[in-house]
Order: structure tokens, then sequence, then C-alpha cells
């Protein structure tokens, strides 16, 4: 049994939360789950049932005649995190708060298990291109895992993790088709100009949902920002997955645009 220890900053405002909504709380299940999807997106060139079987073998599963254990599970050291009232909405300069984790805090997650050098690997990706609770697709929830973050160091990652990942695929889920479909973007000398940057973009762009809705039918956004640090100032990353709907290549360059 091996044990390793990540040390994280937390640089944008975290929506994490359990069975009760109203307080915030760190869920080793919601970080497994975010490593799971990114572990999935980088995986475009496996068939759905090859996929589903090792994903079964890193994260568990089920198959037909019984469950597959995870190889590792997650602890976390956090002592005190400090929370506030967060407006996960901040384009609209609204009374509505949720209670989550205010940005610039450290904690300490243990990964306990075996093959935990991929399992780092992964989590660093996904503190990258993604984040942890609610509005993470809009940049909260991002954790900093490592610094001098740039489109070589992201393709060296994936390629640790999925050496085969620039294989041409036509499957139908979402995943990350090429490196190019991963973009960093200017600097921005405070997280609360970001945040509310990609906010109203969203909310300018996306009124028919073609980049996620959770009205008519939710459907997940195919588009994915995150934000990493860099000294003292902040950077966007934007990650175009395979999207499962018909996407307006124009509206969806005019989308990033306004952001990066």
């Amino acid at each position: 049994m091996e044990i390793e220890a990540v040390e994280c900053k937390l640089i944008t405002p975290m929506l994490m939360h359990g069975e009760d909504t109203t307080v915030a709380e760190l869920r080793p299940p919601a970080i497994k789950g975010a490593m799971r999807f990114w572990w999935r997106a980088i995986h475009g060139n496996l068939s759905l049932d090859e996929l589903k079987k090792q994903e079964s073998l890193l994260f568990g599963g089920a198959n037909e005649n019984s469950a597959v254990k995870s190889s590792f599970r997650i602890k976390l050291l956090m002592g005190y995190l400090q929370t506030e009232q967060i407006d996960p909405l901040p384009h609209k300069n609204s009374r509505f708060r949720i209670n989550g984790y205010k940005e610039n805090q450290n904690f300490k997650i243990e990964f306990i298990g075996r093959e935990l050098d991929i399992v780092n690997d992964i989590f660093e990706l996904t503190s990258i291109l993604g984040g942890f609770g609610q509005r993470s697709r809009r940049g909260f929830g991002s954790i900093q895992v490592q610094d001098n973050i740039n489109i070589e160091y992201i393709r060296n990652l994936i390629q640790k993790i999925n050496s085969n990942f620039d294989e041409e695929s036509d499957n139908k889920y979402p995943y990350i088709e090429s490196i190019k479909n991963i973009e960093i973007g200017k600097e921005y000398n405070d997280i609360n100009s970001l945040i509310k940057t990609i906010s109203s973009a969203t909310h300018h762009h996306n009124k028919d949902g073609m980049f996620g809705s959770v009205k008519n039918g939710r459907y997940a956004s195919p588009i994915y920002i995150s934000v990493i640090k860099d000294g003292t100032r902040y950077r966007p990353i934007i990650t175009t997955l395979k999207a499962t709907k018909p996407i307006d290549n124009g509206r969806l360059s005019e989308f990033k645009k306004a952001i990066l």
C-alpha cells in the first residue's frame, strides 16, 4: 500500500457541499468524480467497452458479474478552511449567495492505494483543466498543484497518462480531440475580474443553452473554463470537448474570445 500527499492551493472560490447544501464540505467522492471525468476526456482513443473496463480498474465500478474496487482512496487533510457567502453568478450583482470556501487557502490531499504515480498525474491534470464543485465549468473550484503551466506541460502530462491520446477516433462521448482544443488566455490582475468576465461571457453567449443548459433537458457544457495562477496573476484555460449536440463555431469563437 502506497501513500502520496499533495499540497493544494485553492485559487478560486469553491462551491462544494454534502447532504446539507447550506454548508460547504470538501468531499473525496466529488474529487474522485472530477478525476474520473478528466480521465475519460483524454481517452477518446478507446472504444466505449474498453473505456469502461480500464476506468473500472482505476476508479472502481461494476461489470456483469461483480463489482470492481478502486485502486486508490482519497483522504483530506484540511485543518481549518474559511468559508463565506459566495455569489455564483457575479455578472448579475444579485443578493443570491451560496456558502463555499474562500480562495487563497491551502490544504493537503492524500492518495492511498496502488499505481499512485498515474493517480497523481490525473489529479494534477484535473486541477489544471477543471475544478471541483458547483460552477467548476465556469472557473470556480480551481486548485493549484504546480507552477509554470503552459500548453507543452499539459501535453506532456496527458501523454504520461495516455500515450495514445493523439490517435484518431469517432467516439460519440465527450472527449478532447486534440491538444489544440486546450487554450490558455491572457493575464488578469485579480480573480474577481476574471470570474466575473467568465460569468458575463456565459450569460451573453449562451442564452439558448448551446454551451450547456439545465433547462429543457439537462445538457452539460462541452466548454470547460478553469483558472491557473502565474505568480500574482490569473489566466483562464478553455478546454473544448467533442460536443454531443451541434455547435455554431462562430459563436464558440466569440464566446472564447470574450474570455481569452
